[in-house]
């Protein structure tokens, strides 16, 4: 980097990218979101009952778990910003092709190549704020660009109906899409290639981690999920394909784990690279964390529209409405989380593990709130209670993310990447079951239960056993 590059990068740089990224994040929720807003006229033109559109959902988010695995690697080892530039291209452009889909398979294909586009965004953003930000400053950081699903949250339902009402759900995505076109020209225009330094990978290369010889390592985790596949298909019908990915999720992190135990440390692939994070306690710790949160979180993204539609009875334009309070407060819940444990770490004198946790746990006493959802009758309580519920996962999401980046610093990307498609896979589990027990119950009162108390879980693991008084394993 040149010496007037240099002297641009001040100290507030870092939080433009920041925001930048915020502005991706944004537009990644704009995108994944709008499926759920356009539910109606999709289930009518396809003829879907509830649990089928679970599994349109559902196809992005299982795809999206799985591609987390390269997609983190990928982050690890290459320039973050022009990785970061490609997927929101890809992504983007996925989004557009949805608005053509002909028949509910292209549909799910589209919806597929989108969940691939987007897996990039979480590994890369990280992997920025791990690289530009001191430890102390990055759940501010993340909070600030995973600020940017909330807003996009908010936006969507203020955009997409209208979109719809006048012109079709299908002009709807294809506009969403554009605007992760301008996203790209913004980007190059303001982080030029003379800070390419900043976001090369700091890790030595080593021609072997893209050799296709590791790959053979995926050959037991692809049989195992086909075998279950086929074998399942009768008695599980369409949750075969979520057993499919689960089964090959597991064999591949209990193949690293036996990998490791036999003593073998080359350190030359991606395989590798995955059999010493397995081998983390505070990675497994995580999981839990991630399962719990992800599976609350992507219950509201994608089922709380039908909630207000076929529980409360509201009208499209008016649904559109009230969906976006609950996300304005999770936006709130973003920056106020990453601020608080800031703040009770300075003004107490505690670790920053061990503010974020506090601040966690209030986080998760708001989102337990849901489970009132069932008993309440009025619909001004109901937004409220939604509200309350949005803010706080949101909150526990951005402590989360400064958990995540404090694991190994050399695998930071690999971690997130993991981490989320875990999260993720069970969310894409998760979201067809919801649609079923609304099929079968009539209600979504059962699963406002089950989203509400999942966060207990995760922030027991947490406390349980991080181990605050450990230092960070940065080297790692």
């Amino acid at each position: 980097m040149s010496e007037k590059s240099k002297q641009e990068v001040s100290k507030n740089w870092p939080w433009v990218v920041c925001w930048l990224m915020f502005g991706a994040t944004a537009l990644n929720y704009m995108d994944r979101q709008s499926l759920a807003l356009v539910q109606e006229p999709i289930k009518t033109e396809f003829k879907l009952n509830n649990e089928d559109f679970g599994w349109v959902m559902a196809a992005f988010q299982i795809t999206y778990a799985l591609a987390q695995i390269p997609a983190g690697f990928m982050a690890d080892r290459m320039n973050v910003r022009l990785l970061y530039m490609v997927a929101v291209g890809w992504w983007s452009l996925a989004a557009m092709a949805c608005g053509f889909a002909p028949s509910v398979l292209m549909l799910i294909l589209m919806r597929i190549l989108l969940g691939m586009g987007e897996s990039f965004n979480w590994p890369c953003a990280l992997q920025v704020t791990s690289r530009i930000l001191p430890p102390a400053e990055r759940a501010l950081g993340n909070g600030i660009f995973n600020s940017g699903a909330a807003v996009g949250a908010v936006v969507t339902p203020l955009l997409v109906p209208p979109l719809t009402l006048y012109f079709g759900w299908r002009v709807a995505f294809f506009s969403l899409g554009v605007l992760g076109l301008a996203w790209i020209i913004v980007w190059r225009a303001i982080i030029r290639p003379e800070f390419n330094s900043l976001f090369d990978s700091k890790r030595e290369q080593n021609e072997s981690d893209m050799q296709a010889a590791s790959m053979v390592y995926l050959i037991v985790p692809i049989g195992l999920a086909i075998l279950s596949w086929v074998m399942l298909a009768e008695q599980l019908g369409k949750f075969r394909w979520w057993v499919a990915a689960t089964v090959f999720f597991a064999a591949l992190l209990l193949q690293a784990v036996v990998y490791q135990a036999n003593g073998a440390n080359r350190r030359t692939s991606w395989y590798d690279s995955l059999t010493q994070v397995v081998r983390m306690k505070r990675f497994w710790i995580l999981v839990v964390v991630s399962v719990s949160v992800n599976v609350c979180w992507h219950f509201l993204v994608n089922w709380m529209p039908g909630y207000l539609s076929q529980d409360r009875g509201m009208s499209f334009l008016k649904r559109g409405l009230f969906v976006a309070l609950p996300f304005l407060a999770a936006d709130g819940g973003n920056l106020l989380g990453g601020w608080l444990s800031r703040e009770v770490a300075r003004n107490y004198q505690l670790t920053a593990a061990r503010a974020r946790w506090l601040v966690m746990v209030g986080c998760a006493a708001m989102v337990s709130s849901g489970a009132l959802l069932g008993l309440v009758s009025s619909n001004v309580l109901a937004i409220i209670l939604l509200a309350v519920m949005a803010m706080g996962t949101a909150g526990f999401m951005a402590n989360y993310f400064a958990f995540c980046q404090e694991v190994s610093s050399r695998h930071t990307g690999l971690i997130v990447g993991l981490l989320g498609g875990l999260g993720n896979l069970f969310a894409g589990g998760f979201l067809p079951y919801a649609g079923q027990v609304k099929d079968v119950t009539g209600s979504f009162a059962p699963i406002f239960v089950i989203v509400g108390v999942l966060p207990l879980v995760g922030l027991g693991a947490l406390g349980l056993f991080w181990g605050f008084s450990e230092p960070m394993a940065e080297g790692e």
